[in-house]
């Protein structure tokens, strides 16, 4: 029964780290879209920048957390098996 629940927590990771990527890349898109033709952020209004940087900021966050919990899932499944 350990087995089973280290090899789903490996299964996880696996899944988490293009998941992570997806979520980069969103950002990504996203800030590439509010650049003008100089290549500088343009902003509409005050309230439209703080919500950009705010979701930006709460993806970044999110997205670097779940890949360090996928690796660490992976390492800890290595040492599992190979330790």
């Amino acid at each position: 029964m350990e087995d089973d629940s280290q090899i789903m927590t490996l299964f996880y990771s696996i899944l988490a780290i293009p998941l992570s990527f997806i979520i980069l890349y969103w950002t990504k898109t996203r800030k590439d879209k509010m650049r003008n033709e100089s290549g500088e952020m343009e902003y509409k209004t005050l309230g439209q920048a703080l919500t950009f940087f705010l979701i930006e900021g709460v993806a970044l966050v999110g997205s670097l957390s779940i890949l360090i919990t996928a690796v660490s899932g992976i390492v800890r499944y290595l040492i599992y098996v190979y330790g």
